[in-house]
């Protein structure tokens, strides 16, 4: 064994720029499987352990107005699934009177919510993942506004309206289970009971959420049903505990499923390059195999002294990608912990990316050892005299009216009878094109205001926001007329939600959001069919005709105000809002039943989109107004700052394997091409010449590989973000490309890199000259 380490020894030294990248690469395969395990098991585990401690509500449903507490009570009493059943009540103030350093807090789009700390369940926890306590004077800050405002312990909100003010000093942050995720629109301050009475004197409305507990067993759906056939308050919408899971997931689980996708990419590319270094080692030393032979070496003691060199190889790669993988996964588990905590388990973390690297290590190694055992089974003879490696040499023909661009030719020539050689790179080339190119296309597609079309509505430029109040139907009045009279309105359409009940696969009753309005003013495109056309006509979204096993043309019944009718799927359309779970149709819904009229408005062409939403919001203060980009930035804030973190990770870790295989096989292709080099110098080429001839090698193949790489990424592009956002609503997206940084900055950066690999690595041709083969 001494003897097989000193000569595994040797080989490192001898072949330090090979080994080197090898091992880089082995590292990075090994750093990211086990970093993308940690992630998700860092989001598993802190998703579950806030849920465990803070025990959020199974079902709830949101009311303003006044209600009746005896009929509650025997609600729950009546019905044995119920396990617990809480009412918070929550003072909901505008964010034009919650001050933070000066600003309001309008131009976010969140409903803010102060309640005192519950008893029972749904807990708000401090960042301990303790149950928060304030005192007087004191206020609880969701997690969601330190990361949006920075905001520090000992910092002052100011709580204003008209001459009343009221500060009070940041004594912790709330991790909140049921509203931690940017996608969920509220949020809820803690305060002392003491000074939300009096904030309730002199601004905000009182909103009550009915929470519930159910017995294991029981549904959520059957207890929506059973509560409002009872007739129980939801002036509100209703919410599943299972809806808030999946929020919280989505948010923060798009990363951990790229990580994990890049790295078994990654893993593909570093298995290849080792294969085929390994080949290209056997191949050159083919004869010192075939002596060894000779001399009495058996196959299994030749196959141990290359496996030993290997195995070293991925342990070393293994260990340090292990180790590594703790501070880049904590890099991208910082927002997870920072929302929901370490979890309850952590030693999970440890122990997966322990397996993941161990399974990933047995299989480098067993591969490796199935290529070396192959090599090694030809005849002394064969090895000796090098059969294998003059079957695969090449020949090219030079043009019998001489070379005009010699080098071109030659390189050309070259490429094409050895283009087995550089499969490997190409590939490279193309994944690292696409791996740069697939973030930044998604990222780029979610901060685009026509995002919007995959919140179930046309793209416009603001959005209104009129909904659960007692002048529903003056305020939606007074916001027509006026619109209908400013001339820098170009367009707007009013849409009406309410609730419907539709019969299931399972047979049972389940409630859905349904929009009625014009369709035709904010155009939707459809996967299948086309939008409602006549009052029995229903569009459902893409989750919602999943779950109910509907197609295009088919019947399905429908409870609406007490009566049930039979209606026709006209088309289904993709929706991310209200968990994917929505519809559209030309329903009339009584006054009473609308909880909810947004407005989507375009303005003039050359009108400011803020400045005029602003106007709105002096002009109707009760309203929620938000421009539409605002509208997508916040409320797919939390995916797309993890998107962009992806995209600079990915980025880099691209540009680096790009530098490294362009290493890697200019070395090993200047090794293996020794005799013909010195051959080009004896005929009157340049070392220049020679390196030019290698460098165009090496462009002409990334110039195609990008090529490839960028039609991958837009087309097989789109099939991976919609796969990625099917559990939310939307199946078929339209990846929009910024041009310039797609199709010049990037590629720009990639040739530069290369180049400049080549101008570094071809250096070793000075070495090789005519007389060294002469005599050797």
């Amino acid at each position: 064994m001494k003897i097989l380490l000193n000569l595994v020894q040797k080989d490192f030294k001898k072949n330090r720029v090979i080994t080197a990248v090898l091992a880089i690469f082995l590292i990075l395969a090994f750093l990211l499987m086990a970093g993308g395990l940690r992630t998700t098991v860092t989001i598993i585990s802190s998703i579950s352990g806030l849920n465990q401690l803070a025990a959020p509500p199974q079902y709830l449903q949101m009311h303003k107005g006044a209600y009746d507490q005896e009929a509650f009570e025997n609600f729950v009493k009546n019905h044995n699934y119920i396990k617990d059943s809480l009412v918070v009540k929550m003072l909901n103030i505008k964010n034009e009177n919650i001050i933070y350093k000066g600003e309001t807090l309008e131009k976010y789009l969140m409903d803010n919510g102060f309640i005192v700390q519950n008893e029972g369940f749904d807990f708000l926890l401090n960042m301990n993942n303790e149950i928060a306590t304030v005192q007087k004077g004191e206020i609880g800050v969701p997690v969601y506004y330190v990361e949006e405002l920075g905001i520090q312990v000992g910092d002052v909100i100011t709580l204003k309206k008209g001459d009343y003010q009221k500060k009070l000093i940041v004594s912790t942050f709330i991790r909140d289970a049921q509203m931690n995720a940017a996608l969920t629109s509220s949020k809820r301050f803690l305060v002392n009971d003491t000074d939300i009475e009096e904030l309730s004197l002199y601004m905000g409305e009182w909103e009550y959420c009915f929470e519930f507990l159910l017995e294991e067993g029981a549904s959520g759906s059957t207890l929506e049903r059973d509560y409002m056939e009872a007739g129980m308050p939801s002036n509100g919408v209703g919410i599943s505990g299972s809806l808030v899971t999946m929020l919280n997931a989505i948010s923060h689980g798009l990363i951990a499923v790229i990580v994990i996708a890049i790295s078994i990419l990654l893993i593909m590319i570093a298995f290849l390059c080792l294969s085929y270094i390994i080949r290209a080692t056997m191949a050159e030393e083919s004869y010192t195999i075939g002596e060894l032979k000779a001399i009495g070496f058996s196959g299994k003691e030749i196959e141990k002294l290359y496996q030993l060199k290997y195995i070293i190889l991925v342990l070393v790669a293994a260990l340090v990608g292990y180790i590594g993988a703790i501070p880049f996964s904590d890099i991208f588990s910082s927002s997870v912990i920072m929302y929901y905590g370490d979890g309850t388990v952590e030693w999970i973390q440890w122990v997966f990316s322990l397996v993941g690297v161990t399974l990933l290590s047995i299989f480098v190694i067993l591969g490796c050892r199935r290529i070396i055992r192959k090599s090694s089974k030809r005849t002394v003879m064969e090895l000796i005299r090098g059969e294998e490696k003059r079957k695969k040499e090449g020949h090219y023909s030079l043009p019998l009216t001489g070379l005009k661009h010699p080098n071109f030719t030659i390189a050309l020539g070259e490429l094409q009878c050895k283009w087995m050689e550089y499969t490997l790179i190409f590939m490279v080339y193309a994944f690292s094109s696409f791996l740069i190119l697939l973030p930044l296309n998604i990222t780029n597609t979610i901060k685009n205001p026509s995002f919007m079309t995959y919140m179930g509505v046309g793209e416009s430029d603001i959005r209104i926001d009129i909904q659960y109040s007692e002048e529903l139907e003056e305020q939606k009045v007074a916001v027509g007329s006026y619109l209908d009279k400013d001339a820098q309105v170009d367009k707007y359409a009013i849409y009406r939600y309410g609730h419907v009940q539709i019969k299931n696969r399972e047979g049972e009753w389940e409630r859905i959001r349904v929009e009625n309005g014009d369709q035709s003013i904010f155009p939707l495109k459809y996967l299948k069919g086309s939008s409602p056309a006549d009052s029995r006509k229903i569009a459902l979204s893409y989750l919602s005709a999943l779950e109910l096993g509907k197609e295009v043309g088919d019947s399905i019944k429908v409870i609406c105000q007490g009566e049930e009718l039979l209606f026709t799927v006209s088309g289904i359309y993709q929706d991310i809002t209200y968990g994917g779970k929505t519809a559209k149709a030309a329903i009339d819904f009584d006054k009473n039943n609308v909880e909810v009229y947004i407005v989507y408005l375009d303005v003039q062409e050359g009108v400011n989109i803020q400045e005029k939403a602003n106007e709105l919001r002096n002009r109707f203060n009760d309203i929620k107004i938000t421009p539409v980009r605002e509208f997508v930035s916040q409320t797919l804030g939390g995916i797309t700052n993890n998107m962009i973190l992806v995209e600079r990770a990915a980025i880099v870790i691209s540009l680096l394997l790009i530098l490294l295989i362009t290493t890697l096989i200019l070395k090993l292709v200047i090794a293996r091409e020794h005799s013909a080099i010195a051959i080009k110098k004896a005929i009157g080429f340049s070392n220049k010449d020679i390196r030019i001839q290698l460098g165009m090698r090496i462009l002409m193949i990334q110039m195609a590989a990008i090529l490839i790489g960028t039609i991958m990424a837009n087309f097989s592009g789109e099939a991976i973000f919609g796969w990625m956002l099917s559990s939310m609503g939307a199946s078929k997206i339209k990846i929009l490309v910024e041009p310039v940084s797609t199709y010049l900055v990037y590629p720009a950066i990639q040739l530069i890199i290369v180049l400049l690999a080549v101008i570094v690595s071809t250096k070793g041709v000075k070495n090789y000259h005519i007389r060294n083969q002469i005599i050797e």
